[in-house]
């Protein structure tokens, strides 16, 4: 872990201004420590174990982990394993994720919000719609807003058990480029997701049938 003073600089040698430092590096400890504390409050993880894996000697030595988001998430939702565990992949670079961010973000709105605050500068933004578990009206309402998207390809279906999200979830995935952009959504419109940038299945497409 890098600590730097509240001016930038480094901390000096002489023993004033490190007791200085050290007052300054405290305060910026506690107040980490305070947002670490909030975010634990309203987020974690649910671990999955994979299945015995025999070149490891039958250990279960594939695991992976869900976001669950609030203080009470209720009772576990069925998870499947990231999209980039899956080794029919082809590799991605750092270079084609960042190329693709800014336009995943547009992939994202449009597989949640159907409409909805796509901007987020118009008027109906303050009005936001109760959030709900995913059905097959809102899956038919991403497939019409994903496809006004720049993915060359996109689909999205409730997610079904082996899928990379909680089954049941809104799955979404976007060829942009030479990758994959996938998510899902417990909670539409406007819910916290899972994304990942992936690499083609070897047929050209993001999700197997």
């Amino acid at each position: 872990m890098h600590v730097v003073r509240d001016d930038g600089e480094l901390p000096a040698g002489q023993d004033g201004s490190g007791r200085r430092w050290l007052g300054r590096t405290r305060l910026v400890l506690v107040l980490c420590g305070a947002v670490v504390a909030v975010v634990a409050a309203t987020a974690g993880v649910r671990w999955f174990v994979g299945e015995p894996d025999p070149a490891a000697g039958g250990k279960r030595s594939i695991g992976y982990g869900c976001p669950v988001f609030g203080s009470d998430p209720g009772p576990p939702k069925e998870c499947g394993p990231p999209a980039a565990l899956d080794p029919r992949r082809a590799p991605v670079t750092e270079g084609q994720r960042t190329a693709v961010r800014d336009r995943a973000r547009a992939i994202r709105l449009a597989a949640s919000h159907a409409g909805w605050c796509m901007t987020g500068a118009q008027p109906e933004c303050a009005r936001q719609p109760a959030s709900h578990e995913p059905t097959q009206h809102d899956v038919d309402a991403a497939r019409l807003w994903l496809s006004r998207t720049e993915a060359s390809a996109s689909t999205a279906r409730l997610a079904r058990p082996g899928d990379p999200g909680h089954v049941g979830g809104l799955l979404y995935a976007a060829r942009l480029d030479d990758v994959c952009v996938i998510g899902h959504f417990e909670q539409v419109p406007s819910g916290v997701s899972g994304e990942e940038i992936v690499g083609l299945l070897p047929d050209g497409t993001c999700l197997p049938d």
